[in-house]
């Protein structure tokens, strides 16, 4: 061996060395020495790829692991890594493509089998992330995380006693693991069994006492865990400097719940903005495309507005009949949708299936005509409501999709069911608001910031005026404050628009057994209809009011 083929191996020896250890800047600078000496040594571009992969430098790794692939095309790993790259980046597709490559070499390659189900699970392809998982799961029956997120597409299907399963096996192969403990937290938490879900959260809590998303979600559980000492740990908690910005998040969450529990609504509020910030922040790459998505690519597609009277006939439409609750978040949709499917024929709860906007989002985004495309999104959009076992005989084809941004879809929607149903929940704005700045609503990428939850809302209203112009017989209002005032007569009125029978079960909802929810309101539908009115939001006015003088909808 020559002395330049002798020092590129001890310096990339001391590189991967430094690399394993964690050291990234050192090994990034000896990764880089020996590209200096040889650029197209095939193990350091796989390696410093990898590496920037792992600080989340995205675009040096595709960079990188690229060149690892034109040099050898039969690298599976680096194949892999290149998808694993794209996942971080939210590009389902792209990794998609890349792990089946790395399968296709490499049959046996359990963690692309993982990843596979990952990128599947990005793209609402639940069966096949599940048939992805339970694959790596054969190959390599041990790794606790495959199970952890095997549990969670369970859920997406709405089969939580597997969910369960899955997320105990993962405990059992990893009893630490924190992340398994908080999901099987929320399983129990959407099921209603509160106890069951507070001691899932207090071990995750144990394990990862850092981990303040899951110390948030237990304190509203559980509110009497709102100590001092308890402050003192998340204070001190977000004092490192190398915290996630979710975290800080949290924090700020929680931080708010204790303001609020010493009446100081104004610093509530400012911990409330700080809180939203960090969560915007935490996950920007990502929320920005959903910001320009759904505030500017949606509302000025003009062709959304002229749908709704088809003139391509589709196969049997007139045989389902879906429900479709729409408004804006904190509105009392979910308690609108539990009422609807708790009378005599006890039609399936959709909750928010997003199926709608998950197929007309191809056209929407490649600025395609979604007229053309009516008969596929149909078909897509019948398959999947099969899947989650919306549609069936027995309930007369009757369900509820309960995804509130199907606002901005009434026409296509008219289109492919033509005897759908709208029933559109309307609260005052200010409530609403105040509510979703309260309850974290996650990946609504404009709940995080009052500007864009302003415009939002505008776009809204206007757009339900034009919609109701346009289907004045197809769309129900339904105004939160008179129904919590006069229940009865509201529900009979709400179940006679959906030509639904009434009876006195419809407000009983509370009593099933089988009664799930995913939503932010999972506590409250467990409980009887209460007066919940403007009242207790009418004192953060003050802090909304800069926001709200340019909109004709914000009123008292």
């Amino acid at each position: 061996m020559d002395n330049k083929n002798l020092n590129i191996k001890n310096i990339f020896s001391l590189a991967y060395e430094n690399h394993r250890k964690n050291n990234f800047k050192l090994a990034e600078i000896l990764y880089k020495k020996v590209l200096k000496i040889n650029n197209k040594h095939l193990e350091t571009i796989f390696f410093l790829g990898t590496l920037y992969l792992q600080i989340k430098n995205f675009e040096q790794a595709i960079l990188l692991l690229n060149k690892a692939i034109e040099i050898n095309p039969n690298n599976s790993n680096s194949y892999h890594n290149l998808g694993a790259t794209y996942l971080e980046l939210g590009e389902g597709q792209k990794a998609l493509d890349l792990f089946i490559k790395v399968i296709k070499i490499n049959p046996n390659h359990s963690d692309a089998y993982y990843n596979l189900g990952n990128s599947h699970k990005i793209l609402g392809n639940f069966i096949m992330a599940k048939d992805s998982y339970e694959k790596s799961i054969k190959i390599q029956p041990n790794v606790s995380q495959v199970h952890n997120n095997l549990g969670n597409v369970f859920k997406d299907l709405g089969k939580l006693a597997d969910a369960i399963q899955a997320y105990k096996t993962a405990i059992k192969i990893q009893p630490n693991h924190a992340n398994a403990y908080h999901n099987l937290g929320n399983t129990f938490k959407e099921m209603g069994d509160f106890k069951k879900a507070e001691d899932s959260y207090n071990k995750a809590f144990t394990f990862q006492p850092t981990n303040l998303e899951t110390l948030d979600t237990l304190c509203s559980l559980n509110k009497k865990k709102l100590d001092q000492t308890l402050l003192n740990h998340i204070k001190s908690v977000m004092k490192n400097k190398n915290l996630l910005q979710k975290d800080f998040a949290y924090g700020n969450f929680l931080l708010a719940k204790y303001a609020l529990k010493s009446s100081n609504q104004e610093e509530e509020f400012n911990y409330l903005i700080e809180g939203h910030k960090n969560y915007f922040n935490h996950k920007k790459k990502y929320f920005n495309k959903g910001l320009d998505y759904w505030l500017n690519d949606v509302p000025q597609l003009k062709e959304l507005m002229n749908l709704g009277q088809a003139t391509e006939k589709i196969k049997n439409p007139n045989t389902i009949k879906p429900i479709f609750i729409i408004g804006v978040p904190r509105s009392g949709s979910t308690l609108v949708e539990k009422v609807l499917a708790s009378g005599p024929l006890s039609i399936p709860i959709g909750e928010e299936t997003g199926v709608i906007s998950f197929y007309a989002a191809p056209n929407i985004l490649a600025k395609k005509s979604i007229k053309l495309n009516i008969k596929n999104i149909y078909k897509n959009v019948v398959e999947k409501y099969k899947i989650l076992n919306l549609i069936n005989e027995k309930n007369d084809y009757i369900f509820t999709d309960k995804s509130l941004d199907n606002f901005f879809f009434i026409g296509l929607i008219k289109d492919i069911f033509p005897n759908a149903k709208f029933v559109n929940c309307i609260r005052n704005p200010m409530s609403s608001i105040m509510s979703i700045l309260k309850n974290n609503l996650g990946d609504v990428a404009w709940a995080h910031d009052l500007k864009n939850i302003f415009k939002y809302f505008d776009i809204y209203y206007k757009k339900i005026d034009e919609f109701k112009k346009k289907f004045p017989k197809s769309i129900y209002d339904i105004q939160l404050e008179n129904f919590v005032n006069n229940p009865e007569a509201e529900s009979k009125k709400l179940m006679n628009f959906c030509n639904l029978k009434w009876d006195i079960k419809c407000l009983e909802y509370y009593k099933r057994n089988d009664l799930t929810s995913r939503t932010a309101s999972n506590v409250q539908i467990r409980k009887p209809i209460y007066q919940d009115t403007k009242q207790k939001y009418y004192i953060y006015k003050q802090f909304l009011q800069k926001y709200s003088k340019k909109h004709f909808w914000f009123n008292e």
